[in-house]
């Protein structure tokens, strides 16, 4: 059964179903579903929960023996599986999954997007006919204020059209930031506060130098103490980690992006094409300047490392994975990382 992420609550009062899938891209919404299912199933009496991140070298095998086994700690528990990646694998255990359900477990799916074609493969509509499937869309950039608006009512805020259209600007249409910002306001604000536009502006200029985007800003600028120093304040402020990973992957991708656009056009209009603001595209063709074909899939595979860390798996330090990040965006690569060590000496 397909519900809508409104509807997962209602859906949920009603009993747990046996099986529970959630997929998307917007990371937010897809984790505040989960909560819902996990928060859900505690209130129904389930106290064990059994947590895996499936990879690709993951052995299903201890999901299934487990699923089978009989709990010395309560009569039922919840599965909470986290996958990064559908392929072959992690489908045909999901199929064995799937055969051997029972009123005992209940069972979580975290994924990725899961495109039509997936959704038509037999093992997914095996387990979507057993349980439910919470499909997660991103919102449209032009209904964005009106979330906001909606979201700021969780936080006993009223705000004003236009100052959630702020919001959503500098959030740049990430919903874990756009969220942060609501949560700034109210410790600020208070709760029941009347927001406008003069106060998101006040509160954005009060704390500009810990912005995400400043951080941005000076990533592209190259100023590697300045961008450190950025860090070090955002970190101290509680932004999740997340976030700056969002961030750091996004101007990566962007770089990557625009030395592909560049092949069939000159860079100004590569630029255009990706939607970079004219007053932005020197900052660009600065950090562009300093990073080539080697060095950008060099950071990317960095990032990935650092998105394990913040999944729970082996991974570097986190603080010194975002610093190391940080040299690398502005030029400076460090003497070494986790990615020049031989595997066999690790």
């Amino acid at each position: 059964m397909k519900v809508r992420p409104d509807q997962l609550d209602q859906q949920l009062a009603k009993g747990l179903a046996p099986i529970y899938i959630v997929s998307g891209d917007e990371t937010l919404l897809c984790q505040e579903a989960a909560d819902s299912v996990r928060r859900a199933a505690k209130e129904q009496g389930i106290e064990e929960r059994l947590r895996f991140v499936a990879d690709a070298q993951f052995d299903w095998q201890d999901v299934i023996d487990e699923s089978q086994a009989l709990s010395l700690f309560s009569s039922r528990r919840l599965f909470d599986i986290q996958i990064d990646k559908l392929g072959e694998k992690h489908s045909k255990a999901l199929t064995q999954l799937g055969q051997s359900l029972s009123d005992d477990n209940v069972i979580l799916l975290s994924f990725p997007k899961v495109d039509a074609r997936t959704q038509k493969a037999k093992w997914f509509s095996q387990l979507e006919s057993q349980g439910v499937f919470v499909q997660i869309w991103p919102i449209d950039t032009n209904k964005l204020p009106a979330w906001v608006q909606q979201r700021a009512k969780k936080f006993s805020l009223t705000i004003s059209q236009d100052a959630a259209a702020l919001i959503c600007e500098r959030g740049e249409g990430n919903l874990l930031a756009i969220s942060q910002e609501l949560e700034k306001l109210v410790l600020s604000q208070g709760e029941g506060a009347q927001i406008d536009l003069e106060t998101v502006a006040n509160s954005v200029t009060d704390s500009s130098r810990y912005s995400i985007y400043d951080l941005s800003d000076r990533l592209l600028a190259g100023k590697i103490k300045e961008a450190l120093h950025c860090l070090h304040q955002l970190v101290a402020e509680g932004v999740e980690p997340t976030i700056i990973l969002w961030l750091l992957n996004r101007e990566v991708q962007t770089l990557v992006d625009l030395y592909h656009a560049s092949k069939t056009s000159d860079f100004r209009a590569a630029c255009r094409s990706l939607r970079i603001w004219d007053k932005r595209i020197p900052m660009y063709e600065r950090a562009y300047a300093r990073h080539n074909p080697s060095t950008l899939p060099y950071m990317q595979n960095y990032l990935a490392l650092l998105d394990q860390t913040i999944k729970g798996l082996e991974g570097p330090d986190l603080s010194i994975g975002l610093r190391n990040m940080v040299l690398m965006f502005c030029g400076q690569k460090p003497a070494m990382t986790e990615l020049d060590i031989p595997i066999n000496n690790l």
